[in-house]
């Protein structure tokens, strides 16, 4: 079962229990003659259908017929995480402490639930059809050099020219004769990009041929020729509406 398949029991973004314990197992692994899974959530704002969701996902798998161990890489929405044994039988997973380079694995699973769950509702925040598309913070990004201070952005996001290109670019709107001129452009990995800007983790999942931008208190995102509508109450609806009471 694909990470995608399995959206369905993730579930929209509204108000949810938050979780109390923060070690959490699966419970269906063993019948399959595989060890269970046991994550690490600190994040109280972390809802528990996340977490139930996250636990489903990987006993999905299992059930499917994979098989994992210690050393192993495991995709998660645009998340890296590491498979690590545990000293009682258990598979822990691990993910990036966002903070260095080179990457640090943590045993938690708190940023990569909360930025699977800001990425997908930030596309489901759009009136248009449009599925999320997650890149690996292992891509590539094209980013202006002063990307870390500007703060009148556009986001592009072309199709990918190869496995490790996100395709994302990262344009200041503020340096207009720069962005005719590629000295003034670098690449980094989305990864980097995250450390150093995480405001705009949210919107790695948004899909090729479409733009964010953000001036502000506005944050818009463009399709081809012209912006799209976003659905009212909706998550990206509710943080414009906050920066612009806060601003």
């Amino acid at each position: 079962m694909s990470l995608r398949s399995l959206f369905s029991s993730l579930g929209k973004s509204k108000p949810a229990e938050t979780q109390a314990e923060a070690v959490h197992t699966t419970q269906g692994c063993q019948r399959f003659g595989h060890p269970e899974f046991r994550i690490r959530v600190s994040n109280k704002a972390i809802p528990e259908a996340d977490i139930a969701w996250f636990l489903h996902f990987l006993e999905s798998r299992v059930a499917e017929g994979e098989k994992f161990s210690g050393g192993q890489s495991l995709q998660v929405g645009w998340m890296y995480t590491m498979i690590e044994d545990t000293d009682d039988g258990l598979l822990r997973i691990t993910e990036p402490d966002m903070q260095q380079i080179p990457v640090r694995f943590i045993d938690s699973v708190d940023s990569t639930l909360m930025q699977l769950r800001n990425q997908k509702d930030v596309v489901e925040s759009l009136v248009a059809e449009v599925a999320p598309e997650f890149p690996s913070l292992q891509n590539s990004v094209v980013v202006h050099v002063d990307y870390k201070s500007a703060s009148r952005i556009l986001l592009t996001r072309a199709e990918p020219d190869d496995a490790n290109d996100s395709g994302w670019w990262f344009t200041d709107l503020d340096d207009k004769e720069g962005s005719q001129d590629p000295s003034r452009f670098t690449k980094t990995s989305l990864y980097q990009l995250a450390i150093d800007r995480p405001d705009l983790v949210k919107f790695f999942a948004v899909p090729a041929e479409l733009r964010v931008y953000i001036k502000g208190t506005v944050i818009a995102v463009l399709g081809p020729e012209s912006e799209i509508e976003q659905k009212p109450g909706s998550y990206l609806s509710e943080l414009n509406r906050a920066r612009q009471a806060h601003a």
